[in-house]
């Protein structure tokens, strides 16, 4: 009877320790998925690339944004179409119910891209965030990257990060000759708008060296990281 109470307890603690463990993992990152995933699209809220290229050579354009506010999502295509006149961006996600870690999904593209024919092109996403143009032409190198688009900010390591979609893991940059009214936002849910140029990289503590954004312009939105999903 002893032996068999035990046995009981030691089952009993085991199971604990191994749900706790589960739990744990999920929390930290790991999901618990229920069912089948929920296709929709994703936004797409930021771009990088030249203002400037010659027709026909490779550049990198690059774009991102939120998928998810938390590991119960995931990206499943970034879709960068060239039309006559326009470069339009795109994104599918798919979601699922259940028990996820709370760190936000976002995503981050670079492509490189030929533009053959010489003239004006807009860049807008599906759902009509415009997002500047570039200009190709006959003659002549390409300019230095421009970066446009919406995302958040957080002070870490002596910097103020932008996050294209959240200032999370997904590549944040560091931005350089922000507004007051920008810093004041670090840490919150409140989206803002940032267009400026790429101009190398800045130490950022622990944090390492971030990619750096010198701000052209910068302001704050009506909108918050909730209104993404």
């Amino acid at each position: 009877m002893n032996a068999s109470r035990d046995g009981r307890g030691r089952s009993g603690i085991g199971t604990a320790v191994v749900l706790a463990v589960v739990l744990a993992a999920m929390m930290a990152g790991a999901c618990w998925r229920i069912g089948e995933p929920t296709p929709s699209a994703a936004l797409v809220t930021w771009a990088a690339y030249p203002e400037t290229v010659r027709a026909g050579a490779t550049f990198s354009f690059e774009f991102a944004g939120p998928v998810a506010p938390d590991a119960c999502g995931r990206l499943d295509t970034a879709i960068l179409t060239l039309g006559p006149t326009a470069i339009e961006l795109s994104a599918r996600r798919s979601t699922y119910e259940g028990l996820c870690g709370k760190q936000r999904v976002s995503f981050y593209e670079a492509r490189p891209l030929v533009i053959d024919r010489p003239g004006l092109y807009a860049i807008r996403t599906a759902e009509r965030l415009d997002l500047g143009q570039i200009v190709v032409t006959d003659t002549g190198p390409s300019s230095r990257m421009v970066a446009i688009g919406d995302g958040t900010v957080r002070g870490a390591g002596g910097c103020l990060l932008f996050g294209p979609g959240w200032a999370s893991n997904q590549r944040p940059f560091a931005l350089r000759g922000w507004p007051a009214e920008i810093e004041t936002e670090a840490g919150t849910d409140r989206v803002v708008h940032v267009e400026g140029r790429l101009i190398g990289f800045s130490l950022c503590g622990r944090y390492g060296s971030r990619p750096t954004i010198r701000v052209d312009t910068a302001w704050v939105t009506a909108r918050r990281g909730s209104d993404y999903y």
